[in-house]
């Protein structure tokens, strides 16, 4: 059998160990859009833009052997195209991959807002290793740094950027479309917590427009019309999975790839496992979307397993997501 897996992260990363475990002589192949020589751990993303870490203890560790199992990593390589029937998967470099078995595990991108996506020279989204080596670079520049976007993610950004002396103004918007992970007492704690560190809140604003003053320097204006200068715009924003690759394939699409309670997509042999994948609770009329490590590890292993011919259930638990979707139902939103 030949397993073709895409995305190099956690779920990525654990379907193919599973698949190894089952089929001692499988085909596995994963395929990444990263160019770095091995999988990191993206949750110390911040740690390394802080200077508290170095590049070398960005490593996964679960990366560590896959070349010694067998597993093949190809770099660089975005998906364009899955042809479900002929099961095949087209590249952007112009290349293609054929599979027995397909693993979707794409994560998510960061969604940017359109004042901030017309400016990539002042905005850097902090999502990748490659945007955060960019950040860390910038951050030696004079001047204030925006932060944008709600959430965990801007947190981080904040924290890190404040360990590195810098002054850090937050524009923290209204309540993201998916949810949002921290409310009430615990929400203001958290709030107090990033002020202590010297960081500006403003909270429920947004940014109107962003314009370049001079080589380095930006201006952003936020609602109000206040008008702040910064060397650089960092787009912590909320990620949504990354999917778009799938449109006419067949497979079925909501906000993330939409599976059973064994990950199997709407197509046959696809699977999806990760910050991709979209699951729907009859119980609680609930959709989730997992958007943790731990989850994605979990929901990795267990598609690689059923990949191989397991048969093993889901068991979700509330913990596991920072994702939880509410409102129209999963048919309504994906006819």
């Amino acid at each position: 059998m030949r397993y073709l897996i895409l995305g190099s992260g956690p779920a990525g990363i654990a379907a193919s160990k599973a698949i190894r475990k089952a089929e001692r002589d499988a085909g596995i192949v994963i395929t990444t859009e990263e160019k770095f020589t091995q999988p990191y751990l993206r949750p110390l993303l911040s740690d390394f833009i802080a200077g508290d870490i170095t590049l070398a203890a960005l490593a996964d560790p679960q990366g560590e052997d896959l070349a010694s199992n067998g597993i093949e990593v190809r770099k660089g390589k975005s998906a364009r195209k899955v042809d479900a029937d002929g099961r095949r998967v087209f590249f952007d470099d112009g290349t293609e991959e054929a599979y027995d078995f397909l693993l979707v595990a794409t994560g998510g991108k960061p969604v940017l807002p359109v004042p901030l996506d017309r400016n990539p020279k002042a905005v850097i989204p902090f999502d990748s290793l490659s945007d955060a080596k960019r950040i860390r670079e910038r951050s030696a520049r004079p001047g204030p740094i925006v932060v944008y976007g709600p959430g965990y993610v801007g947190i981080e950004a904040c924290r890190a950027l404040a360990r590195l002396g810098r002054k850090v103004v937050w524009i923290k918007p209204d309540l993201p479309r998916f949810g949002y992970p921290f409310s009430g007492e615990f929400e203001a704690s958290v709030l107090d917590q990033v002020r202590s560190r010297g960081v500006r809140i403003q909270e429920g604003d947004d940014i109107a427009s962003i314009r370049e003053i001079d080589d380095g320097a930006f201006e952003v204006r936020d609602l109000s019309g206040q008008e702040i200068r910064c060397s650089m715009i960092v787009a912590a924003t909320e990620r949504l999975p990354a999917v778009a690759f799938l449109k006419g394939s067949g497979v079925k699409v909501g906000t993330g790839v939409v599976v059973d309670d064994r990950l199997r997509t709407s197509a046959p042999y696809i699977y999806a496992a990760g910050d991709c994948a979209e699951l729907y609770d009859e119980k609680t009329d609930e959709v989730r979307i997992n958007f943790g490590w731990r989850s994605a590890i979990k929901q990795g292993q267990l598609a690689g397993e059923n990949m191989a011919g397991g048969g093993n259930l889901y068991i979700r638990n509330r913990e596991d997501y920072f994702w939880l979707l509410f409102g129209s139902s999963l048919l309504d939103r994906t006819k």
